[in-house]
């Protein structure tokens, strides 16, 4: 029976008004809503996969490090500093430019302090070590000897420079040296 008064007709549209106000817009509102988280975790997996394939390329890519290459590494980037043999190499570097070494001198390692959430990241950096030299030469075997710096197997940074003119018209040079240890995790 279909309600053919006019009072019937309105309560009809006010019902269907009602109906659609109450239940079919806040499930759609939902549905909508749904959707939406749907595709922010789709969009959230695909960066997430993205990142796993690159991780597994530059794992791949650390694998296939050759045994030599590993080696060299090694010498350049020791998991210790050996404070014998840094003084014994500045030594021979400087006798090959031909300067006189006055002084090698072992300082030590430069403490980090670590304790902040920022000063995490420094805590996987190579760890620099200090050695103070002086010597006495001419200009062209100081310089010499700062570029067998240069091309010494393992770092040898120059941090600080001090020129003075000696007598004789030769040059005494006092600087500081940082060569670093490779960070080892903590095996934990």
């Amino acid at each position: 029976m279909i309600p053919k008064g006019l009072f019937s007709q309105l309560a009809l549209i006010i019902l269907s008004g009602l109906l659609i106000f109450t239940y079919i817009k806040p499930s759609l509102v939902r549905v909508k809503e749904t959707e939406d988280r749907i595709s922010l975790y789709k969009e959230q997996r695909m960066k997430v996969q993205g990142v796993n394939d690159k991780l597994v390329t530059l794992k791949a890519a650390v694998d296939n490090v050759s045994e030599t290459d590993q080696k060299n590494l090694l010498v350049y980037m020791p998991n210790t500093v050996d404070t014998i043999a840094v003084p014994r190499d500045i030594k021979s570097i400087s006798d090959d430019a031909g300067v006189v070494l006055d002084e090698v001198r072992y300082i030590g390692p430069i403490k980090q302090n670590i304790g902040t959430e920022l000063d995490e990241a420094v805590k996987n950096k190579p760890e620099a070590h200090v050695f103070e030299v002086s010597f006495k030469g001419s200009y062209e075997q100081i310089k010499k000897t700062l570029a067998s710096f240069e091309k010494n197997v393992y770092p040898l940074e120059v941090h600080e420079l001090h020129i003075e003119e000696q007598e004789g018209g030769f040059l005494k040079a006092s600087l500081k040296l940082h060569t670093y240890n490779r960070y080892l995790p903590d095996n934990k």
